[in-house]
């Protein structure tokens, strides 16, 4: 179809989007969405065309769940890549929720972060010493903080990029996944435990070891990358056999799927409660992902009280 033609389909669709018949909205709808994000501009033009309620939802309604489908869409070809880079996947998970947020903004602004954190890690290969100059550089340096905790209450916001980029805060577990970003781009082997709740670190003995036998010590990002030794959390690692590594897609995967549990019991927005649910969907449980229902209820059963480590 020549491009004119195409963008006049587009306008006979939305002008046709205040048909009260129901079936032949639900047929304008599904054609509007099997253009994708093409449609989005033509929506957003439409805004103003008419100003009745029926016009202004519908219009509202048809962009959020766009913009809902296109970040499922690319966070499935995401976890098939053969090297997904995590903050592009954190960039599609928000991006369904905060539409100015822009990838080259995110990208420029990890890259500085990451060449500046390369220059105080470059002359040193001790790796306790590259966690003690990689932790004053997160915490000291860039300033990034807990708003706070998943255990001590539900902020929607703190789960996305935004707030993480323009005020450097979020959750333990938003921060861990900003904290991961950067150590591994500094060939530091630093990788998400699957714990439901409890936000660890482990550090392994090389980037390419990521597994429970290869943890040299674990990091606790709600106490600023405090240093946890082996010795302390062995007892916890033999005994609770479901603990695993996670690489990079499924340490989304489960902060998803964390996200999708928080948001069922505390979301008030209905849109946002099935869009969560959607993005879990499309990310999936990892391979190794705990549980984080029991007897029906979130956080219930031996789960709810995870060991500390």
């Amino acid at each position: 179809m020549k491009q004119e033609n195409k963008q006049a389909n587009i306008h006979a669709l939305i002008s046709m989007l205040d048909e009260s018949d129901q079936e032949l909205y639900q047929s304008i709808k599904d054609a509007l969405f099997a253009l994708g994000d093409e449609a989005l501009p033509y929506l957003q033009d439409a805004m103003g065309l008419k100003s009745t309620p029926l016009w202004q939802n519908r219009i509202e309604g048809l962009i959020r769940e766009l913009r809902l489908d296109t970040a499922c869409r690319h966070l499935c070809e995401w976890k098939t890549e053969e090297k997904p880079d995590l903050m592009q996947g954190f960039y599609f998970l928000s991006s369904a929720f905060y539409p100015d947020l822009k990838w080259e903004s995110v990208r420029d602004l990890f890259n500085q972060l990451y060449g500046d954190c390369w220059l105080l890690l470059a002359s040193n290969d001790n790796l306790q010493q590259n966690i003690v100059l990689l932790n004053n550089f997160f915490f000291n340096i860039c300033k990034f903080k807990i708003g706070k905790k998943i255990t001590d209450g539900y902020s929607f916001a703190d789960f996305f990029l935004p707030k993480l980029i323009n005020l450097r805060q979020g959750n333990d577990r938003s921060l861990s996944l900003a904290y991961q970003y950067l150590a591994q781009r500094n060939n530091i082997p630093v990788f998400q435990l699957n714990l439901p709740v409890v936000n660890i670190l482990a550090c392994t003995t090389a980037m390419d070891h990521c597994n429970k036998a290869d943890i040299v010590f674990c990091l606790d990002i709600t106490q600023r990358g405090a240093m946890v030794r082996r010795a302390d959390v062995e007892p916890i690692l033999s005994e609770q056999k479901q603990i695993q590594v996670c690489n990079t897609v499924e340490s989304l995967q489960d902060y998803a799927k964390l996200l999708y549990v928080m948001a069922s019991m505390n979301e008030i927005d209905p849109f946002k409660k099935q869009a969560v649910k959607k993005i879990q969907q499309s990310l999936g449980d990892s391979a190794n992902s705990i549980s984080l229902f029991g007897n029906g209820h979130p956080f219930s059963g031996d789960e709810s009280n995870p060991a500390p480590f």
